[in-house]
């Protein structure tokens, strides 16, 4: 009864979706190392509540997201959400910071924001394994915005999002390196965020939820002395960067 309840109020918006391509996100090229031990992780118990449960005023607005996001995915930015759940995180946000983020162009910049990254990822695995919370896609039985990789995200939980985490995560570090294009990053990241809810990966309050976890983490790894490290080395890379940058607008 309540499976049939739940998949009448997604419905009330229906979407026929055009079909996205799924392309396999390869294999990072750098294994830079993670910042904070096990230890260090902040504790997700502690500052981030249980997900709504389904019935409640906080659920309603979670379905009213999930249909906004299903709208979505007759717009050009359904291409930009699917590309975002299968790219790099550093292709995705190199036009934002204003230079291409690789191991190749700029590896001591890499080697924070991937570093950083990881330790986003063990602190959202341990907050997504308490809450075990089902994903929408799965909760109201419809495909996502890419079908073919449904099966890959079916048993893997919702809350906190862990793409929004990262991309908040590597948008905050790179504004300690890049801060002229701290907007531009946070707005990126911001719409990053949003996109989950176009793939139907997430609710709005893994969203959320996902914003409160990347501040706790940041404020672990500004206090860590191998990022501050780190970070030094990045910022004295991006100086290089810059002045390449300037003496070609020079050039031109």
């Amino acid at each position: 009864m309540l499976g049939a309840t739940l998949q009448a109020m997604a419905q009330q918006t229906t979407v026929t979706t055009p079909q996205m391509v799924f392309v396999q996100k390869p294999t990072d090229p750098l294994e830079a190392p993670a910042f904070l031990s096990e230890k260090e992780l902040p504790d997700h118990s502690k500052y981030i509540p249980a997900p709504p449960e389904v019935g409640t005023e906080a659920f309603q607005n979670d379905v009213y997201y999930y249909k906004w996001g299903k709208e979505q995915r007759l717009t050009p930015r359904a291409a930009q959400a699917a590309l975002d759940e299968t790219q790099w995180t550093s292709k995705a946000f190199s036009a934002a910071a204003g230079f291409t983020i690789s191991p190749k162009d700029c590896p001591e910049i890499f080697k924070l924001v991937d570093g950083s990254q990881k330790d986003a990822k063990k602190a959202n695995s341990k907050a997504k394994n308490h809450y075990k919370r089902t994903r929408p896609f799965v909760q109201f039985e419809e495909p996502s915005l890419i079908p073919e990789a449904d099966k890959s995200y079916a048993d893997s939980y919702s809350y906190p999002s862990g793409h929004s985490v990262r991309g908040w995560v590597y948008a905050l570090t790179l504004s300690l390196v890049v801060p002229d294009s701290t907007e531009a990053l946070i707005h990126r990241a911001t719409e990053y965020a949003m996109n989950r809810l176009i793939c139907g990966r997430h609710y709005k309050s893994d969203i959320d939820a996902s914003l409160v976890e990347a501040t706790a983490v940041m404020s672990r790894l500004l206090s860590n002395e191998a990022f501050q490290a780190q970070l030094a080395r990045a910022r004295k890379e991006y100086a290089l960067i810059k002045e390449q940058q300037e003496q070609e607008e020079i050039a031109n």
